[in-house]
């Protein structure tokens, strides 16, 4: 097994830095006045784990619904941490709340202790070696519905002791909120997380049967021009327009007739006939619902774009990152994206 560590600050997730607040739907029972006086000690770590997810959200029927709690119950938390405390964590402005500056200070070490504590939890279940717990992944929509949803019942099966949360997003890049694993394809970022390759994911030209009857096939690189072209904003370093050409690499000159932001949207608009367009070879086959796309050009091979399991580097020894991990790179190594 081999294992990439990026060594980097730490990225930091502190609340404060949050761009957008969402609307207060009980403003009214968290405005009150927590009076100054000397503060006792929290002895209830419910509590902490309430505040931390509000900061998180900064909202209190979001952070309840995360929380499975009642809205109530978690303004009431907030009020008596506060009032331990003897100092304002959040105000409002207009229908929005925000962190005072001591309840921004406080998140950040309540995150971190928070921190310690799932530390010391996956420290206990290394030493079981048995996989428990919630696992949170994170993944693009394009390998969360290809690529990771189809293993999740055999994973499941297999550790029944893990329960877990997928979040699907556009990009492939970390994002503020908590996650054990990033699945995510294309170059790595600099970060203090460890990486583990899993698969490669190999592109070609593909187009719509329709489309080639109405517009006819490319026989060389220039007759692309000629040609409608759907593309997606790319990154991470997989571009597939810089393609190898003997024994260089040349940039194919191209002008997308549709630009998207995800690769679903890409096999989508091909599969309606608009034009030529990058896939991996698995959203370009036949399935239940659809035609198997055309290859276009297949010589033209651009690089293959690496895969890789991202997790914190503090969290590698957790049994349930390394079963998730596992199990992905064992499922993967007979049917590669």
């Amino acid at each position: 097994m081999s294992i990439w560590v990026i060594q980097t600050a730490p990225i930091s997730l502190s609340p404060r830095i949050m761009p957008l607040l969402p609307p207060l739907d009980n403003c009214h029972q968290i405005e009150h006045v927590v009076p100054m006086r000397e503060h006792s000690s929290i002895a209830d770590l419910n509590q902490l784990r309430v505040f931390a997810e509000v900061a998180r959200t900064l909202s209190v029927t979001e952070a309840a619904r995360v929380l499975g709690m009642p809205k109530s119950t978690v303004s009431r938390d907030v009020v008596r941490l506060e009032k331990a405390l003897g100092a304002l964590l959040l105000s409002r402005v207009g229908r929005r709340i925000v962190l005072t500056e001591a309840g921004a200070l406080f998140a950040d070490h309540a995150t971190q202790i928070l921190a310690r504590i799932e530390d010391a939890t996956d420290a206990v279940a290394t030493s079981t070696a048995v996989p428990h717990g919630v696992l949170t992944v994170q993944a693009t929509y394009v390998l969360g519905y290809s690529v990771l949803m189809p293993l999740m019942a055999s994973f499941m099966e297999r550790f029944p002791g893990v329960d877990v949360i997928l979040e699907l997003e556009n990009h492939g890049s970390p994002s503020t909120r908590d996650w054990d694993i990033l699945f995510a394809a294309g170059a790595l970022d600099d970060s203090s997380h460890a990486a583990r390759k899993i698969a490669e994911m190999r592109l070609g030209l593909y187009a719509s049967p329709e489309y080639i009857a109405r517009r006819g096939t490319p026989q060389i690189v220039a007759d692309l021009g000629d040609h409608d072209i759907v593309d997606k904003h790319w990154t991470r370093g997989a571009a597939p327009w810089d393609v190898q050409f003997g024994s260089g690499v040349r940039q194919i000159p191209i002008r997308p007739r549709l630009l998207l932001n995800d690769m679903l949207a890409v096999a989508f608009a091909l599969r309606q006939g608009v034009g030529v367009g990058w896939l991996p070879s698995f959203l370009a086959q036949e399935s239940v619902q659809t035609r198997a796309l055309v290859p276009v050009l297949p010589n033209l091979r651009p690089p293959p774009i690496p895969v890789y399991a991202i997790f914190p580097l503090r969290r590698s020894a957790s049994p349930k990152i390394q079963a998730f991990v596992d199990f992905l790179s064992e499922s993967l190594t007979v049917q590669k994206p």
